[in-house]
């Protein structure tokens, strides 16, 4: 009841919001439609169908990211509604990518169904995995990810923006996200909002044409109304949530990753520009001229030297990025040192994955040695190598290697890896970049960014582990226990 409450009391004082939701909202679909019938005769009218739509978007940018902005509570560290309103442009667009997959996953729903169908078994197929059964799941399925999960996952990202634009507060709304009552709310608006209008149009038509035309209205407005009073609630039952939370632990393990990861931002933005500058070098020398026709002792001797350039500056990158995240220590040595040691255990880990394929058959057990013992047992020590050398300290390693939170992490990692690497098998049957076309080479190296993402997030939560680790200090000083002597 309390949380009702609350939900009023924000309405309440939103009311102008809520109000202009219901107004505004519908004069920029008539704009909208009266934007279609404009003709392009004069210049004027170009210019007004050209502006027009930059108009309504910039309006409904406002009308959103006022009405977030006014259900939610004020901390103090809003940014201004422009920029919010802004903001919200990116969570538009990952919201219309994640429908454009959903749109090519509706177009195959029944060819997906055909083919389940003729491979089940014979009983099954005739009774329980029919062609209409699995259809018709495939169907709901598609139904809950479009209304349920897109919007329950984009929005809480979404109303954040509206207040912080690019700070996010991404802890608070990931603990929105793990909250079941954002779940059963965005469920139960979803079911009156969309599924119970999609109803209002089901039966056939009957009557007269004057009476067709005043049944058509009123569903047209029913649904208008329950759209966007669904969509207030939503928005104001995500406040009352994000009001609701309790205040995050000070020393929390997301955090602490961004922290670190936020001091090494340097280091980052190196690792992700070496990536780009790598793309850029591969997809240029497609425009060489007579590339092909190089004998082969240059074409060789370029690509070892190429080979060569990229393990010393990554070699480097990696040794500067974990000596950047891991606590300073006195001791540590020249990242010279560093670099050579980091580069005796990559050559050990390349070692274990190269002999997986002469030992192990199956594909399971080469991906869980290949992409999660490996790094599980090797990446700790690798890391601590960089910073101390070869005076590694085994012990804080190997709590590392008996922490949890590091399996599911490596685990994580590995799983997206090979997703990526699966997805664009054909285009690593490639060697280098410059072997393929522009577009392969664009999308190859689409995959290393992904894969660098991978990378610096599994070595940042390597080193919070890490650091997490070390002994605790003690409260009370050690009184000295040498016994003192009268004079």
């Amino acid at each position: 009841m309390i949380l009702l409450k609350d939900l009023f009391r924000r309405l309440l004082q939103s009311r102008r919001w809520v109000a202009a939701q219901y107004v505004l909202t519908l004069l920029l679909i008539l704009i909208g439609i009266a934007w279609t019938r404009l003709p392009e005769k004069h210049v004027w009218q170009v210019l007004l169908s050209l502006l027009l739509p930059l108009l309504v978007t910039i309006s409904a940018l406002e009308l959103q990211a006022g009405t977030m902005r006014s259900l939610a509570n004020d901390d103090g560290k809003r940014v201004k509604l422009p920029w919010g309103a802004l903001s919200l442009l990116f969570w538009i667009g990952v919201a219309w990518v994640c429908w454009a997959v959903l749109d090519w996953c509706d177009d195959r729903i029944y060819q997906w169904a055909g083919y389940l169908n003729s491979q089940a078994p014979e009983r099954w197929r005739a009774k329980f995995l029919t062609y209409q059964h699995l259809s018709l799941w495939m169907s709901y399925i598609e139904w809950v990810l479009r209304w349920i999960v897109v919007p329950a996952k984009v929005i809480p990202f979404a109303m954040a923006s509206a207040q912080s634009g690019w700070r996010l507060p991404v802890r608070r709304v990931l603990q929105l996200l793990w909250n079941w009552r954002w779940w059963l709310g965005v469920t139960i608006v979803a079911l009156v909002s969309v599924a119970l209008p999609g109803h209002f149009y089901s039966a056939d038509p009957h009557g007269t044409v004057s009476a067709q035309v005043w049944h058509i209205s009123l569903k047209l407005a029913a649904s208008y109304l329950l759209g966007v009073g669904g969509w207030v609630l939503l928005l104001a039952w995500a406040g009352v949530l994000f009001g609701c939370q309790k205040p995050l632990p000070e020393k929390d393990a997301l955090t602490e990753l961004f922290d670190r990861l936020r001091i090494s931002r340097r280091w980052v933005g190196a690792q992700f520009g070496w990536v780009l500058a790598w793309i850029w070098v591969g997809v240029a020398t497609l425009h060489i001229p007579g590339i092909q026709h190089w004998p082969e002792w240059l074409s060789g001797g370029l690509r070892v030297f190429y080979s060569t350039s990229i393990l010393i500056v990554a070699l480097a990158m990696q040794t500067g990025m974990l000596r950047c995240l891991i606590r300073r220590d006195a001791r540590r040595v020249r990242p010279v040192w560093g670099a050579l040691a980091l580069l005796l255990w990559g050559m050990l880990y390349g070692i274990a994955f190269s002999m997986q394929d002469n030992y192990l058959p199956g594909h399971i057990w080469q991906w869980l040695l290949s992409c999660v013992m490996a790094p599980v047992i090797i990446f700790p020590f690798a890391a601590a190598s960089a910073v101390w050398g070869w005076r590694l300290p085994w012990l804080r390693a190997l709590r590392v290697m008996c922490i949890w939170r590091w399996w599911l992490g490596v685990l994580l990692a590995g799983t997206i890896a090979i997703s990526a690497e699966l997805y664009f098998d054909s285009l690593r049957a490639y060697e280098y970049v410059w072997d393929v076309g522009l577009v392969t080479g664009l999308k190859m190296g689409a995959v290393d960014m992904l894969e660098m993402g991978v990378w610096v997030l599994l070595l940042g939560w390597l080193t919070v582990l890490f650091n997490r680790t070390l002994p605790a200090a003690p409260d009370t000083p050690i009184e000295d226990s040498t016994p003192v002597t009268a004079e």
